[in-house]
């Protein structure tokens, strides 16, 4: 516990806090425990396969844009939310 707060940057005391459950980590430090432990940030958050592949696109969606501009990032976000609207339109004609 003491090795991995220490790689943390944290105290063993919030580690274990973290542990139990009785506060939960910053993005910043799951990123941190996920590292000090060899395994992904999703490995902890996926409860289901389903999860699991929601986080990897969530993921994946976030490489492609860090490499944009803000003009095409804007783009990309107004062309995703046109898709996401059709996409509803299509779910409700086929109820």
């Amino acid at each position: 516990l003491e090795q991995l707060a220490e790689k943390c940057e944290c105290s063993s005391k919030h580690i274990g806090d973290v542990e139990r459950g009785t506060v939960s980590a910053s993005w910043p430090l799951a990123v941190k425990i996920g590292k000090a432990l060899n395994t992904g940030v999703d490995y902890y958050l996926a409860d289901t396969s389903d999860q699991y592949f929601d986080i990897q696109i969530d993921v994946e969606i976030s490489n492609i844009l860090k490499d944009c501009d803000m003009e095409t990032r804007m783009a990309i976000r107004d062309t995703a939310r046109r898709i996401a609207e059709y996409g509803k339109k299509i779910q409700a004609k086929n109820k």
